[in-house]
């Protein structure tokens, strides 16, 4: 989410002004209060860790409360409010505890003001105080820094959604949750000039990287190393669950609560990864996948015929799907969503039990996942031989993340176009040209940084040219956008994006700011600009 304001006679998020986005601007309002109340409890927090005290339960509520703003449905507000007062109060014990080592000291320490009263029980109020502190940030911030900010703010997102499910697995989240905390303490501070924050930005661009290494490591440690794998899209008879999102440990929690039930369970959109990791095989319940469109993600919840389990920090836009039979185990349910509580997956059990599910066998197409690693890394130290050889001039990478059926024209076309003497591997596009290595996998971001991880042990990023397409926005592509600036990768393509994803004017910033190169709807023109 970017942008909620651009000016003093805009009152909520210019996604509305485009006419893409219907998301309850109240909702905007309480993530305004949320966020400005996470910033001064960061504050205290940092402060008195610099002073030798440090709170690690504190640590992981913050890093919980930015990764849940990331959720892209109409929140439970009862449930919202609830976790602004809990922070609220947090905030103001914090103060207490800091206030009283700064005298214990003989320190003369700063104490932030808050303009920003909760004192009020009603919802009216939290929803005022968010629209005075959006306003606020117009008139105390230029245009460039409310861009950065809201860059910064994306990053923390998307590096807490990964350090939640890091820690799930057991790993020392300890410094990366510190990284978080300081960079979204400088949010603090409206005098600080924009040079530093680009500096800022750039830095954690590292640590963030980091945090999407150790969580894929974390996930291969756990569920075995990924695979190639054929996963079947027939539907079968009998109840149902689908299970969409992102979350593996969540996933698993759920298989693991069907192991006695007579229930098929199905992946959807990025789940799909699950079937290529070992120990999901063991399930007898996970039977396949479920998809009939990458875009239209209330398409295929309609058609699904039993309940549906949407997993921990989705990056799903939810406003307007049916309720009733749609559950998930996020923090925060959302307006007609149940939640799962503790792990207890038994009203979801239920309700896939009363839906019946499908009454008749349905045959489809199967589709391939993962990959086979040691096969990718030879055909890349093919192409660094090519490379030092001078045979290829220019290398193309096309999807990091998995395409939209909007875009594979384009990218038909881009394949098409391309020199002999380039290379592209492409996750995208399916080429018979002997200068294209086509990789069928979906939703691995991760092989991409392998196989850039392999090439820059040989290859100077900085003399030989690497052109990089992103083919999808959600809520990790600024994260990725960053992570390979930080690689070295100077030539990086803004995919087409949603306005409700990213907005123009972002995607605007970015390229003018950074340097990025927004995708057009002309792909000679686009490749001249970088092969010129």
């Amino acid at each position: 989410m970017f942008n909620y304001f651009t000016g003093d006679k805009m009152r909520y998020n210019d996604c509305a002004v485009q006419g893409s986005c219907s998301v309850d601007p109240l909702v905007y309002s309480l993530i305004e209060v949320l966020l400005y109340e996470l910033k001064q409890i960061t504050y205290y927090v940092v402060k008195m860790q610099e002073l030798g005290y440090e709170n690690r339960q504190l640590n992981d509520k913050i890093i919980k409360y930015l990764s849940l703003i990331v959720v892209g449905y109409e929140f439970n507000r009862r449930e919202f409010e609830n976790i602004i007062r809990d922070i609220h109060l947090e905030k103001e014990d914090a103060q207490k505890v800091f206030i009283k080592i700064c005298e214990e000291k003989n320190l003369d320490c700063q104490i932030l003001k808050s303009p920003i009263k909760l004192d009020a029980t009603d919802f009216s109020s939290l929803v005022n105080e968010g629209e005075k502190q959006a306003l606020l940030r117009i008139k105390t911030l230029s245009a460039v820094n409310k861009n950065l900010t809201e860059i910064i703010l994306q990053l923390l997102k998307s590096a807490s959604m990964r350090l939640m499910e890091l820690k799930s697995y057991s790993a020392d989240i300890r410094d990366d949750e510190i990284a978080i905390l300081k960079l979204f303490n400088n949010l603090n501070f409206t005098s600080i000039t924009a040079s530093k924050l680009v500096k800022k930005i750039n830095d954690f661009a590292r640590i963030n990287f980091e945090i999407h290494q150790k969580l894929h490591k974390a996930r291969e440690e756990y569920f075995g190393k990924i695979r190639l794998k054929k996963v079947s899209c027939n539907v079968k008879k009998g109840p149902a669950i689908l299970a969409s999102g992102q979350n593996l440990k969540d996933f698993e929690l759920l298989l693991d609560a069907l192991k006695d039930e007579e229930i098929n369970v199905y992946t959807h959109d990025s789940l799909i990864v699950a079937h290529s990791f070992p120990k999901f095989d063991k399930y007898k319940n996970l039977v396949g996948h479920f998809q009939k469109n990458l875009d239209n993600l209330q398409m295929d919840f309609e058609m699904f015929k039993g309940a549906i389990l949407i997993t921990r920090n989705s990056q799903h836009k939810l406003d307007r799907l049916m309720r009733g039979r749609i559950f998930t185990t996020n923090e925060l349910s959302g307006k007609g969503i149940s939640k799962i509580e503790n792990n207890d997956f038994t009203p979801i059990i239920e309700a896939a039990k009363e839906a019946k599910g499908f009454r008749e066998e349905t045959d489809y197409h199967s589709i391939q996942v993962g990959y086979d690693e040691d096969m990718v890394m030879s055909e890349v130290e093919n192409i660094i031989s090519k490379i030092k050889d001078g045979k290829i001039k220019h290398l193309f990478i096309i999807g990091l993340i998995n395409h939209t059926m909007f875009s594979s024209e384009y990218f038909k076309e881009i394949i098409n176009l391309l020199p002999e003497n380039t290379f592209a591997i492409s996750t995208v596009v399916e080429s018979d040209r002997e200068n294209i290595l086509h990789l069928n996998s979906f939703f691995n971001t991760s092989l991409i940084y392998k196989i850039l991880d392999k090439l820059k042990q040989d290859i100077d990023f900085s003399e030989f040219p690497i052109t990089v397409f992103l083919t999808r926005c959600n809520l990790h592509t600024i994260s990725h956008l960053f992570s390979l600036r930080h690689l070295g990768i100077k030539n990086i393509f803004l995919p087409v994006c949603s306005a409700e994803i990213i907005t123009p004017n972002m995607l605007n910033f970015l390229a003018d700011k950074f340097g990025y190169l927004k995708t057009t709807s002309n792909p000679d023109e686009d490749l001249k600009r970088v092969l010129d």
